[in-house]
């Protein structure tokens, strides 16, 4: 069909498409949007680093238990939390060699543990060192962001691990 006018004239170019007013009204509405969403946004993906590196922290104690009983041997973790090699990490170690050295991604902070100077270890048939633990308590570590706070609990007799968290700071 052939657009006419009301006196039945044609249209030899009919109007299509958005005029430059149109078009910057609906990207004012849209940039409204992304501005009240974006710092909700932002927070989302902060905490979702911390609860990811939470749960490979519960993976690398399991590692290690794993790791101790494959080769006989025992296998730590050791925390730096303010002090070298690198502050906010922790390595896995078999005998004084490295098996897995993590850092802590920016904004995570490892935040304190309970366990005897930073190290807890497993013994070759699997089960915590309790040496590792100052009293017949479980032994902890808390990693945070500026909201937030997880803490991996680790059973003394059992070395069954939980993770708590998110708690509010």
């Amino acid at each position: 069909m052939i657009p006419r006018e009301k006196h039945g004239a044609v249209i030899l170019n009919p109007r299509q498409g958005l005029t430059i007013l149109e078009l910057m009204v609906v990207i004012a509405i849209m940039l409204t949007i992304v501005a009240i969403a974006l710092p909700n946004l932002s927070g989302w993906a902060r905490n979702q680093r911390l609860k990811g590196v939470a749960r490979d922290l519960v993976s690398h104690f399991q590692f290690a238990r794993l790791e101790a009983i494959k080769r006989n041997t025992r296998v730590e973790l050791t925390f730096y939390l303010n002090s070298e090699p690198i502050r906010d990490s922790y390595i896995v170690s078999k005998d004084g060699g490295t098996l897995i050295e993590v850092i802590m991604p920016a904004g995570v902070n490892l935040k304190d543990t309970t366990f005897v100077d930073n190290k807890v270890g497993y013994i070759a048939r699997g089960f915590p060192d309790p040496a590792s633990f100052p009293s017949a308590e479980p032994g902890e570590v808390e990693i945070e962001n500026d909201k937030i706070l997880y803490t991996v609990i680790m059973q003394k007799t059992s070395g069954g691990l939980k993770l708590d968290g998110p708690e509010p700071k």
